[in-house]
């Protein structure tokens, strides 16, 4: 190992993280609760990579339920351990038990062990010891769905989500929106009074907007005008099918109304988005947008190219995008983005656990590419609070190893490298998201 290395690595270890993206319930949630490492570190992403893998969804759920025997769950789990153990998603994880909580790694001799482990931790401070002691980490802005976003202030900073206001199905849709909101839906106009709305009642709450959309449709969100959105609207507003649903766990059902189809929701849809971020950039608040990798399987990933928004980011100059996860696997498309419009910067979360060797060449291409003030270096982007701890492990390494290379290159020197690892892991997301501080 080179001494550019070690010197980097040493500077980088020091660096308090500011965080760009986190799922994590708040922390009452999670101690409340039973917890394992099959329950907690098997929720999503390592999740992904066994069903790709071939295991079943219904043993996948198996696993994970904590009423049955551990014992029984990894035996069923261990076999398919086996078949992941190899990405990014499962190295993060592995970090996290050691580094966390003592053992070798997870495996038959030591599963056990560190699930008695995290059901010792598993207690009021859980988050801050993991967050803040370990980690390094001062601030995460999460991604919640807290209808105030009321979170632990000492630790999160939240977001509004524009999927809570912008994909009604139906009529009943439409009510539940209205009466959570306090502002019912009987035409366009009071649908765009309650975004308006939302956005007042969260003024200082939120540090940022995120769109997520991606999951469902094409993020090309065109212009549309606002008759193409009120007859999208009136489409919803004429639902006449009814079907019945039981509840779980009663003798009672409710009723689902049918409703038109996506594309015929597109331009309401798409007539929100614009308006989301007309509002955003009045306040100054960054707009995030998902791109690239969906999380789970069978998803259609050109959907979430990020050249699809290039007619948001000519329209919305003022307006700043926080291009989310790298746009993997379309990195250089995005490297271009960023490169070519002043509005658009990159972010790195989630990215290191999809691929650390992507992640590194990419980084390393960006900061041939494009001002170094663009670019975020970390987000940990998980529901379990260990996975977010391995994530900035393994983002910190590779953060090092494109610096020292860069430097054993003769393109940088220590001192700029150090400063550009303090500006990408921490000074460039709290300019972008703390403006004032």
């Amino acid at each position: 190992m080179n001494n550019s290395y070690k010197d980097i690595r040493k500077h980088v270890d020091s660096i308090r993280l500011v965080d760009t993206h986190e799922h994590l319930p708040q922390e009452g949630e999670r101690v409340n609760k039973i917890v394992d490492v099959l329950s907690q570190f098997y929720l999503h992403y390592t999740s992904s990579d066994l069903r790709s893998a071939g295991m079943s969804m219904e043993d996948i759920l198996y696993i994970r339920d904590t009423k049955i025997p551990l014992d029984y769950r990894w035996a069923v789990f261990e076999p398919w351990w086996e078949k992941i153990k190899n990405t990014g998603y499962s190295r993060c994880m592995e970090i996290a038990a050691r580094e966390l909580y003592g053992v070798d790694g997870i495996n038959a001799e030591t599963y056990k062990q560190l699930s008695r482990k995290m059901m010792d931790r598993n207690k009021k401070g859980l988050y801050k010891w993991v967050l803040n002691e370990k980690a390094g980490i001062d601030i995460c802005i999460l991604d919640t769905i807290a209808e105030n976003c009321e979170v632990d202030k000492e630790l999160f900073a939240p977001v509004l989500r524009v999927s809570e206001y912008a994909s009604p199905r139906n009529k009943k849709d439409l009510e539940n929106l209205g009466k959570q909101f306090g502002n019912p839906i009987h035409n366009l106009g009071d649908y765009i009074n309650l975004v308006k709305r939302r956005f007042d009642t969260l003024e200082g709450k939120v540090v940022a907007v995120k769109i997520a959309l991606a999951y469902d449709r094409s993020i090309h969100f065109e212009k549309r005008t606002y008759s193409e959105a009120e007859e999208s609207l009136n489409k919803v507003f004429k639902t006449r099918g009814f079907s019945w649903t039981p509840i779980e766990g009663t003798e009672y059902s409710e009723v689902v109304q049918d409703g038109p189809g996506r594309e015929e929701l597109l331009p309401l849809q798409d007539f929100l988005v614009h308006l989301t971020i007309q509002e955003a950039s009045k306040r100054g608040l960054p707009i995030q947008i998902h791109t690239g990798l969906h999380e789970g399987n069978q998803n259609m990933v050109q959907n979430s190219n990020p050249e699809l928004l290039v007619n948001l980011f000519l329209e919305y100059g003022d307006a700043k995008f926080d291009i989310f996860h790298g746009g993997w696997p379309y990195s250089s498309q995005l490297s271009a983005l960023a490169k070519n419009f002043p509005n658009v910067y990159i972010d790195m979360c989630w990215m290191h656990i999809i691929s650390p060797s992507r992640a590194i060449s990419a980084l390393d291409e960006w900061l041939d590419e494009v001002p170094v003030n663009k670019i975020m270096g970390f987000g940990g982007d998980y529901l379990c609070v260990e996975g977010s701890y391995g994530h900035s492990v393994m983002a910190r390494e590779n953060v090092a190893k494109v610096l020292a290379k860069k430097v054993d290159d003769g393109v940088y020197d220590i001192d700029e490298a150090k400063k550009y690892a303090t500006w990408v892991l921490r000074d460039n997301p709290q300019r972008l998201f703390f403006p004032e501080k």
